[in-house]
Parts: structure tokens; C-alpha cells; sequence
């Protein structure tokens, strides 16, 4: 295979969907005269960290302790999935020159801070956890785009014991 046959490759369905994703929105903002990438970014990472901590906030309303957890990590995942294009835009961690991003991102913290706190998990503990949340839902959500989890098992059932594994891995950061 020459590289550029790689070029030639058909998309995935996953990378259709990002894509598709990506334009819809960028068809909306073009229309606010976005003049840079960097500002296309930016708007797409903030609107994407809204996006998120709302979907989250629904998700944990009423709920408390070990369910908020619950709920909050079905629901990230469930957003990256419906939204892969605006939850890509969310994996960079924010630009520290935009005020913008920055508290976006903070305002979804303080949703997923709120939800440890309930387990006991606060300070410096909090931030390792959150640390953690991402990794846990992010790469369990790109390993499923990618289909790379190769045995046949499925995706809701091991999400689940990772929710689970995490919830009682919890323990370690309690103080």
C-alpha cells in the first residue's frame, strides 16, 4: 500500500459522523463570521463544554451519591457518542488565553466536582478523579468508534463495570 492510497481509504461510519458533526456546526457559525481556526476551536470547544455540562446537569437531577455518578458518566459517554464532532472539540484542554473556554470548562467541573463531593472525593483528590472520568470515557468511547474492542461482548455491559470499577476505585482518593 502506498501512503497515498491511504488518503484513498473509505471514511468509517464514525468518521462520516464527525464529520457531518463538525460541518453542522461550523455551517451555523460561519454565518457569525469566524475568522480563524483558533476561533473556530474555540467556539466549538465552549459550545461542545455547554453542550456537556447540560446534558450531564438533566442527567443528575434529583439524583445523588453513587447514581449522580452513574448518571453523569452514561451520561458523557452518551454525548460523545450522539455528538462525536462536538465532543472531539471538547477533548483539548482549554486555551488559557480565552476566558470563554476557560469558564466553560470550569462550569462543567463544577457539575462533575459537585457529583465527588457527594462521594467524599474533594480538593486536589477531585481533580486525579476527574483525571480519571476522562480517560475512563474517553478512550472507552474512542475504542468503540474505532471498533477495536475485538471480543464479542457488549459495549452498555462493560460501561457499566467500568462505572462500577471506578465508583469503588473511588475509595483510594477519599481523604
Amino acid at each position: 500500500m502506498e501512503p497515498s492510497d491511504i488518503l484513498e481509504m473509505p471514511a468509517t461510519g464514525w468518521d462520516k459522523r464527525i464529520a457531518a458533526d463538525l460541518t453542522a456546526e461550523m455551517e451555523r457559525h460561519l454565518s457569525e463570521k469566524v475568522a480563524t481556526i483558533p476561533e473556530m476551536r474555540r467556539i466549538l470547544a465552549v459550545k461542545g463544554y455547554n453542550e456537556l455540562r447540560e446534558a450531564v446537569e438533566r442527567a443528575i437531577a434529583g439524583k445523588t451519591g453513587t447514581d449522580a455518578l452513574r448518571a453523569m458518566m452514561l451520561a458523557m459517554r452518551r454525548y460523545a457518542l450522539d455528538r462525536p464532532g462536538m465532543s472531539a472539540a471538547t477533548f483539548r484542554t482549554p486555551e488559557t488565553d480565552s476566558p470563554e473556554w476557560r469558564a466553560a470548562y470550569m462550569e462543567l467541573g463544577a457539575v462533575v466536582f459537585g457529583v465527588f463531593g457527594q462521594l467524599g472525593v474533594r480538593g486536589e483528590q477531585a481533580q486525579h478523579a476527574l483525571r480519571i472520568l476522562r480517560a475512563i470515557v474517553r478512550g472507552f468511547v474512542l475504542h468503540e468508534m474505532a471498533s477495536s474492542f475485538l471480543e464479542p461482548l457488549g459495549h452498555d455491559q462493560s460501561y457499566e463495570l467500568a462505572i462500577k470499577v471506578f465508583n469503588d476505585g473511588l475509595s483510594a482518593l477519599r481523604k
